[in-house]
């Protein structure tokens, strides 16, 4: 079971983040990284273009969800 942590526990954590990594790295280097990870599927133009907002189905369905 994970651990809960209050707000006040929270606001005393030490960041492990790397500032500095995390100002260099670029927008190449974020398609680099998750096009290299097995767990985020990288979508065409074409897939993204199938997306559509709730709305958008429901107007197209002619009834609420």
């Amino acid at each position: 079971m994970s651990k809960t942590y209050t707000l006040e526990e929270i606001k005393k954590m030490k960041s492990k983040t790397d500032i500095d990594f995390f100002n260099k790295t670029t927008e190449k280097d974020i398609m680099e990284q998750s096009m290299s990870d097995p767990d985020t599927p990288y979508l065409t133009e074409e897939e993204i273009k199938e997306f559509t907002t709730p709305e958008e189905r429901e107007k197209k369905s002619g009834k609420k969800d």
